[in-house]
């Protein structure tokens, strides 16, 4: 099972997406995913979040090496060559999302934690304050 969330159609290559069998409610059996998919092929605008729950064989096509998007290993990679093997589902979620694997995506969301959190809220407040 992956977490799912609506991204912006031209952000859709950046991601991890999901193909679904249908898109009825909060919970959908999906098709396929793909990494990073080039621009105008991606099968939705779901991108995954990051979180996951995994059956355990996924560790032994993991341990093959294959490298994928970005000359990477790619766990979505992974997860595709099982669905159809194993059930896979989507669930949808509008939680905030963060990209961490971009510079200014990880900043933000460091801030954004940041002035969640009242113990250092007010002065991550004054710093920023400061700097614009």
């Amino acid at each position: 099972m992956v977490l799912v969330d609506p991204c912006p159609p031209e952000d859709t290559h950046k991601y991890g997406v999901v193909a679904l069998e249908t898109q009825d409610g909060l919970l959908n059996k999906m098709t396929g995913m793909v990494e990073k998919p080039p621009k105008g092929t991606e099968p939705s605008n779901l991108a995954i979040s990051g979180r996951y729950i995994l059956q355990p064989e996924i560790f032994a096509i993991l341990a093959d090496k294959q490298r994928g998007a970005g000359n990477e290993i790619q766990l979505t990679d992974a997860m595709a060559q099982m669905i159809g093997k194993t059930p896979f589902h989507a669930v949808k979620t509008d939680c905030a999302r963060y990209d961490c694997g971009d510079k200014v995506g990880f900043l933000h969301a460091n801030i954004a934690v940041g002035l969640q959190r009242p113990d250092i809220a007010p002065q991550l407040s004054a710093i920023l304050k400061g700097l614009v």
